[in-house]
């Protein structure tokens, strides 16, 4: 993978602590010039505890959810820690007591039971303004961006999108920002973002508790595209079980690429220690 170390990311390795220095820069040089220790992420959206902590502590990146974690656990991961934050769709759950605007729903999700909403309103993007000040307050080091791929069936959301990411580079430079999928906005944010979270690498949820395999070409093909624009990819599938054809195929896919991979169940609720083996 190609290096991109944008001028964020040269802030955040000097005030940083030596540690977290060392994993901002493996996440931008993953082309085979590793040190000691490979880069590797997590991606979990289970309730957080002291045996979860455990095993968060032996990866570089781990993405949680905000709801399930506390500032003082938040503490005791040694990970760069990303709150996962919902671009494009209205959750079930309720964070920092702040109440999602009405009125910006433009769709349904029938898979996940969600409202996809118009990341255009005014309403909307201060409310995810909101969510974002929250976490970095709370002590995340940066956030993910989920269900940004929505601008491919609702084109007028592109610019709501890309204010929300610029919004946040612009406040907070030193930041880690990435975003699953979004490659309809890609042009417009490879600049802003220190990584796209490639999800449905070889495998995808094709409905709650099932999983089947995606199109290989497409994703090879949409790789180069995104290493073309000096973006870090990192690869996340799903299996039922380490070992399992499903599995087989993410980290195949994975390391012919020459892209970090995370492998969990369906719902992002296991993290699996054989991911670790990279």
């Amino acid at each position: 993978m190609e290096k991109r170390a944008p001028l964020p990311l040269a802030v955040v390795a000097i005030i940083l602590t030596a540690s977290l220095a060392y994993y901002f820069t493996a996440l931008h040089d993953l082309s085979g010039q590793r040190g000691e220790k490979s880069f590797t992420f997590a991606v979990y959206y289970g309730p957080v505890n002291s045996s979860v902590i455990q095993v968060l502590n032996q990866f570089s990146l781990v993405v949680l959810d905000p709801s399930q974690v506390s500032s003082a656990q938040l503490g005791e991961i040694k990970a760069v820690k990303l709150a996962y934050i919902d671009l494009g769709e209205l959750t079930n759950v309720t964070i920092f007591n702040l109440t999602p605007p009405s009125g910006v729903a433009i769709g349904y999700d029938s898979q996940w039971s969600q409202y996809i909403v118009n990341a255009s309103s005014p309403a909307w993007q201060e409310y995810i303004k909101s969510l974002v000040t929250a976490v970095m307050s709370m002590g995340f080091q940066g956030v993910l961006f989920d269900d940004v791929d929505v601008v491919e069936l609702y084109p007028s959301t592109a610019q709501g999108v890309v204010s929300v990411i610029n919004w946040t580079r612009a406040h907070y430079p030193h930041a880690v920002i990435g975003i699953n999928r979004g490659f309809a906005v890609l042009e417009n944010v490879s600049g802003l973002i220190n990584f796209v979270l490639f999800e449905d690498y070889g495998t995808q949820v094709v409905a709650p508790g099932k999983v089947g395999f995606s199109d290989p070409s497409f994703v090879v093909n949409m790789t180069g595209v995104l290493k073309a624009h000096n973006v870090t990819v990192l690869a996340l599938g799903y299996a039922y079980r380490p070992g399992d054809a499903y599995w087989d195929a993410v980290v195949s896919l994975a390391k012919s690429q020459g892209v970090p991979y995370f492998v969990s169940n369906w719902n992002l609720s296991v993290i699996w220690p054989e991911n670790l083996r990279q």
